[in-house]
């Protein structure tokens, strides 16, 4: 099984994406946190039709791991999805 990674630059802006085909979810969220579980930035999702959902999250400036996670409830059941984030600062000589 490969964890999905997202490589991002820091300090831009993370499009987190969720496709649900099928039911649609009376409620569905992205947080952004880091590897201790501090939330850095948490949202609910728009919705962008035929199933699509998105969320934006601002990324620190400073390089390192995240983990975006979604939390969607759909007919009364919680789905939870997480995805890695990997940000790089940009450095130019």
């Amino acid at each position: 099984m490969r964890i999905p990674v997202v490589d991002v630059i820091a300090g831009t802006t993370l499009r987190a994406t969720w496709i649900n085909s099928g039911t649609t979810p009376s409620a569905i969220t992205s947080a952004l946190r880091t590897g201790s579980e501090t939330i850095i930035s948490s949202v609910s999702a728009i919705s962008s039709g035929n199933g699509f959902y998105f969320a934006l999250h601002g990324l620190p400036t400073s390089g390192g791991w995240f983990i975006n996670e979604w939390i969607a409830i759909i007919a009364s059941n919680t789905y939870v999805d997480r995805q890695l984030v990997r940000t790089t600062r940009l450095e130019v000589d």
